[in-house]
């Protein structure tokens, strides 16, 4: 699909979910897309700012035109048709206010799959070296090669069945990203619960890709207690954290 048309769709929150997922490769490999969505979100916040300021604008030069109006009434009908006006546009202005108060608290938080999009990143290869030479036959190196090159759904089931027979808890971790990666994190929660478990050198991120995986599953509670850990124990990105839960 052409990189505008999905641009379109996620500024309208209409992608599905291959299109998200296509639309999240090109946000992690391909700059120039990235600073153009960032661009445009800027350019839809600051269009929504000033058609707030038009409607405001709007409201007071509806209530000027009424009172202008009623200028050529007579005394007794002007003294009642100003009461009925003036109460129709305090009611109208207080009708606009709240929507208007609704819809900005509403934006106050950003949406959990915004917040997603904006903050997850597959964690980089750090177990297996890839190199030339390396034996193809050896499913490890096969399992991160693939992992390294974004191919996810090859790496899944070799990262499956390297921890079945070697019981190695890095393998559930990488498992459970690429799982993320692939918009199944319902499957990955399961994976990243085990993995804290263990002793390993990673299990200090797990709470992070834990939190991510929330967040895409819209599960905002569980998103926020797992991020109050990540401060509290000051892990692996404990000042994202802090800034995450203040936008939930």
């Amino acid at each position: 699909m052409e990189e505008e048309i999905l641009l379109e769709k996620f500024l309208n929150e209409k992608l599905n979910e291959k299109e998200r997922l296509e639309f999240d490769v090109l946000m992690e490999n391909d700059l120039d897309f990235k600073k153009e969505v960032l661009f445009q979100i800027d350019v839809k916040r600051s269009l929504t700012a000033i058609e707030d300021d038009d409607f405001r604008n709007l409201l007071s030069e509806f209530e000027s035109e009424i009172r202008n109006k009623e200028a050529y009434i007579n005394k007794d009908e002007h003294r009642k048709r100003n009461r009925f006006s003036f109460k129709w546009v305090v009611a109208a202005s207080i009708t606009m206010l709240l929507l208007v108060g609704s819809f900005l608290f509403t934006n106050l938080k950003t949406s959990p799959e915004k917040l997603f999009t904006q903050n997850f990143k597959p964690y980089r290869n750090v177990i297996q070296p890839i190199t030339r030479g390396e034996s193809l036959n050896d499913n490890k190196f096969k399992a991160f090669l693939a992992y390294s090159k974004g191919e996810y759904k090859q790496a899944i089931p070799l990262f499956n069945t390297l921890y079945s027979s070697e019981g190695e808890s890095y393998y559930l971790f990488y498992e459970a990203i690429s799982l993320i990666q692939l918009r199944q994190a319902d499957k990955a929660v399961p994976l990243l619960q085990e993995h804290l478990k263990s002793q390993d050198a990673l299990v200090d991120k797990t709470n992070w890709y834990l939190a991510m995986a929330y967040l895409q599953l819209q599960d905002i509670e569980q998103a926020k207690k797992t991020l109050k850990l990540i401060i509290e124990d000051k892990t692996y990105k404990a000042k994202e954290a802090k800034q995450l839960l203040d936008l939930l």
